[in-house]
């Protein structure tokens, strides 16, 4: 039981890597300077740069 439940874990936590990739990307496409991407998508610049260094980190 612990295999499965270590499993869904990293399972989401890739996930969530991916979903901050793409919106790191999206960031960088756009054009705009991070805090205005944030402000547009409900996201303090804070929890962003948080993001992106767990996102470097991993890849």
């Amino acid at each position: 039981m612990q295999s499965n439940t270590t499993s869904i874990t990293t399972i989401k936590q890739e996930v969530r890597l991916q979903e901050w990739t793409a919106q790191i990307e999206a960031q960088q496409a756009s054009g705009l300077t991070i805090r205005e991407w944030c402000k547009e998508n409900g996201i303090k610049p804070n929890t962003y740069y948080n993001r992106l260094r767990k996102v470097r980190e991993q890849y």
